[in-house]
């Protein structure tokens, strides 16, 4: 073991009339294992809040949406197109879809909704929401209809809570593109469905506004005709999306208009990346505040080892390593404290994220627990953050350690 190591190690196991020094270590050592604790919570908080948002979003969402250029009009040729674009690389696949607003009832209440016209193979292949199905099948839309007339609906959990109904009850359907004229102008037409299944999301929105029928039967109800809203797509990597969408654009042309995944989340994204570096930049300041708990330890360290320092001075150590030896000091606490702080902040986002002990309500944040993630470059980044403002803690005192004069120290002794 070298000389310098040694006599740091020796520093650090301080003596009863260095009681005090000792206190201020141990102080230094917490110090920095609670801002390490707190840096990891809080960006495995950032990290989990993120992904599973993303998650349900791209569960619920298609990666890339194709509208007519005409908004207002919708897309006529939506089989050949759908054809088109799952020609394209990269595209998984395509779906087409009508969808219009209304108001859904019950014996008990009445909710508004968004209801969606949807091919059930197809849309598999492009939404992952039906993989959590609650009660019945998203293929059952396609069967026919019961011996009374009426067609299959799949509702949201929360939407079919809200409305008080089950599998095999009977909703009430509005829609505001279903219209017949009467004497005192046009009013919704009513269409009763059968209740055929329950999905969960995860997403509040999703749960409790969503609801599914079958395309020809939302073509007919919403007087569509022989068309589609939108071509939904699913992509194989959704971090190229744009390139994507780019080939996407030139297979079809320009009489259709294009909006992946980023464009529309692209404000709460970059909301979220910011709040977490500002979080990052925050408590990384516990760490620096902790830091300074090093650097008093180290000059009273060195106010305090004065006569041994010159008498290391005058037995051949060098400045540098009478320097080496202080910054030594400084560094074991530095490792000490990231270390057991890495421990801590595991070892907290573990226990909260595997019980769930955070709650929140799922119709302000779309999820019903904090989530936490820990990855290792976030984990390698509080460690390399941590650690180097323990290192920058330590030049100053072990700087002036090493410009002691040993004639000075030991004048007196």
């Amino acid at each position: 073991m070298r000389y310098e190591l040694f006599i740091a190690l020796r520093y650090l196991k301080a003596k009863r009339k260095q009681a005090f020094i000792a206190v201020i270590t141990v102080v230094s050592i917490l110090g920095v294992m609670v801002g390490v604790g707190a840096l990891i919570v809080a960006l495995a908080l950032m990290t989990g809040f993120h992904e599973d948002i993303q998650s349900k979003i791209l569960g619920a969402n298609s990666h890339l949406l194709v509208f007519n250029a005409n908004l207002t009009q919708p897309i006529n040729n939506y089989q050949a197109l759908s054809q088109q674009i799952e020609q394209v690389p990269h595209v998984v696949a395509a779906a087409e879809v009508v969808y219009s607003k209304g108001m859904m009832s019950s014996t008990f209440r009445s909710e508004g909704v968004v209801i969606y016209g949807i091919n059930p193979p197809s849309i598999r292949r492009v939404l992952s929401i039906f993989d959590r199905m609650v009660e019945g099948d998203v293929a059952t839309l396609a069967s026919s209809p019961s011996a009374e007339g009426r067609e299959k609906i799949i509702l949201g959990n929360e939407l079919a809570q809200n409305l008080g109904v089950m599998v095999g009850e009977v909703v009430k359907v509005l829609s505001i593109d279903a219209a017949s004229l009467s004497p005192i102008g046009l009013l919704p037409k009513p269409r009763y469905y059968e209740v055929a299944g329950v999905f969960e999301s995860g997403m509040w929105q999703a749960d409790s506004q969503w609801a599914f029928i079958s395309l020809p039967s939302a073509q007919r109800f919403f007087d569509f005709g022989d068309t589609a809203s939108v071509i939904e797509v699913r992509v194989d990597d959704i971090w190229r999306v744009k390139e994507i969408a780019q080939a996407v654009r030139e297979k079809i042309g320009s009489r259709y208009i294009l909006q992946d995944w980023m464009e529309m989340n692209r404000s709460f994204f970059s909301a979220l990346k910011l709040e977490k570096l500002v979080l990052f930049i925050a408590i990384s300041l516990i760490v620096a505040v902790a830091a300074l708990n090093i650097i008093v330890t180290l000059v009273m360290m060195v106010m305090e080892k004065n006569k041994d320092i010159g008498v290391l001075m005058s037995m051949g150590a060098t400045s540098k390593g009478i320097m080496t030896t202080f910054m030594l000091q400084g560094i074991i606490i530095g490792v000490l404290g990231t270390l057991l702080g890495s421990l801590l902040g595991g070892g907290l986002c573990w226990l909260m994220d595997t019980y769930k002990l955070i709650h929140l309500p799922p119709d302000v944040y779309t999820i019903s627990y904090l989530p936490f993630k820990v990855r290792i470059g976030d984990l390698l980044m509080v460690v390399g953050v941590a650690l180097g403002i323990s290192f920058l803690a330590t030049l100053y005192p072990s700087w002036r350690a090493s410009k002691l004069n040993p004639v000075e120290a030991l004048r007196y002794e």
